[in-house]
């Protein structure tokens, strides 16, 4: 289970997500639960973070391959987009709604995502 919070960490600071961010990503833990994630090598986690953790890998791999530099990645995170599903919010925002955020954003790269980076980038 440690593999995939390290890939979680990894991901999110590429993302250039703020603890608070990463956090919310995950459900909000409380506190004590937060250290456990970054500091307990036998960490036992639940289905809901599991589930979490899983579709923020799923994303990366589908943003990675509508581009190569995880700039631009971070920049579109954060960026206003208006088309549905995001009507003038962030992919970020959606995200951190929870799971109806994740399938929102990633049946939008699903459906954009086979055109390439200007689809969904553009």
């Amino acid at each position: 289970m440690r593999g995939r919070f390290d890939t979680f960490f990894k991901i999110t600071a590429r993302w250039r997500l703020t603890q608070s961010e990463r956090r919310a990503l995950l459900g909000s833990p409380t506190d004590e639960r937060w250290f456990h994630f970054i500091r307990d090598s036998q960490l036992r986690i639940t289905p809901e973070e599991c589930s979490r953790v899983q579709a923020v890998v799923e994303l990366d791999k589908v943003l990675s391959n509508c581009v190569s530099d995880p700039r631009q990645v971070a920049r579109w995170l954060r960026a206003l987009q208006m088309r549905p599903p995001f009507f003038g919010r962030s992919p970020l925002a959606l995200l951190l709604r929870g799971t109806d955020g994740f399938n929102a954003v990633a049946d939008y790269l699903k459906s954009r995502g086979s055109n390439g980076r200007a689809s969904v980038f553009g």
